[in-house]
């Protein structure tokens, strides 16, 4: 029985990989709902804008000040959509993994540049995550558990840590990774011990 191939299409050997594609519409949807709030409130200015009743109160032309809002709420909402969408996607194009000889590296920050360096023999787990919506989407989370540091911090904690996430994964590549990150975990623990 073939236990799978060696290495996955899309992620070469000692190659930076990103997420994929539909990763980074869940990092720019999870920025731009702040901005939805203001295209909804927009939105129901302007419809209330546009009631004929509002042209002559006792307060004067209150459609006019709702008309005024709705507008200032969309602009508002365009000004923040358009950062979100950019924060959005320089967090997915910036946060990438690799698989090198010792360790799964993976670097992500956009001006705060972060790389980890997860080494596969601290490899105790990799754990795989899909709530309903990555579910619907076809993707899941990789929750990588290294052994704990023997310090008051850990101790606290419990002596397994998650040193590594990779977000969201294509369901498969996940499958694939968590699969490949076991194995060179064992191959290494297997290899360390005859020594």
């Amino acid at each position: 029985m073939d236990e799978g191939p060696i290495t996955h299409p899309g992620v070469p050997e000692d190659q930076y990989h990103t997420l994929g594609k539909k990763t980074m519409w869940i990092f720019i949807l999870e920025r731009v709902q702040g901005a939805l709030a203001f295209l909804a409130i927009g939105v129901i200015l302007l419809i209330a804008g546009a009631q004929p009743g509002l042209a002559s109160t006792s307060l004067g032309n209150v459609a006019k000040y709702l008309t005024l809002g709705g507008e200032i709420c969309l602009i508002v909402f365009v000004v923040f959509f358009a950062i979100a969408f950019l924060v959005g996607w320089l967090i997915y194009k910036d946060y990438k993994f690799t698989l090198g000889d010792d360790s799964l590296k993976i670097k992500r920050g956009i001006i705060e540049k972060e790389e980890v360096a997860i080494p596969y023999r601290q490899i105790q787990d990799v754990d795989i995550d899909r709530d309903l919506s990555f579910q619907m989407l076809g993707l899941s989370r990789i929750m990588i558990l290294t052994a704990g540091h023997e310090d008051a911090e850990d101790e606290k904690k419990g002596d397994d840590e998650t040193e590594g996430i990779l977000p969201a994964l294509d369901r498969g590549l996940a499958e694939w990774l968590q699969a490949e990150l076991l194995k060179r975990a064992n191959v290494q623990k297997v290899t360390e011990e005859k020594e």
